[in-house]
């Protein structure tokens, strides 16, 4: 399964980081890895991102390692959505938000991310 990928929705370039069911910390921290290299290839604040984190599992590591991703990518931001985010997830995305400034929106379905995301 493809984790991170360019997919297009409305005439729209949305890259897709989709942690849905990870439970391997590393796994996940290397599809940050990914995303990242790819978001830095675009130009700045150009990049719709939507991130699944649906019944993914993390720790602290994996937490702090969000947070340096967050913090690297900022710069190349157009829109930024997460979906998947219940209980102690919510306060990890409400730091990211603290940490980097950016407007990260949490959505209930990839669908309605996908629709925000394009019209961005």
């Amino acid at each position: 399964m493809e984790r991170v990928y360019v997919k297009e929705h409305k005439g729209k370039k949305i890259l897709i980081l989709d942690l849905t069911g990870l439970e391997d910390v590393l796994e996940s921290k290397r599809n940050f890895d990914r995303a990242q290299g790819m978001i830095m290839q675009e130009p700045g604040k150009s990049v719709r991102l939507l991130t699944n984190v649906t019944a993914a599992h993390y720790d602290r590591d994996g937490a702090e390692h969000m947070k340096k991703f967050s913090v690297a990518v900022t710069p190349y931001m157009k829109a930024s959505v997460v979906v998947g985010v219940q209980g102690v997830k919510k306060i990890v995305v409400h730091t990211l938000i603290k940490l980097t400034g950016r407007d990260i929106v949490l959505r209930d379905t990839v669908e309605q991310a996908l629709d925000w995301l394009a019209g961005q």
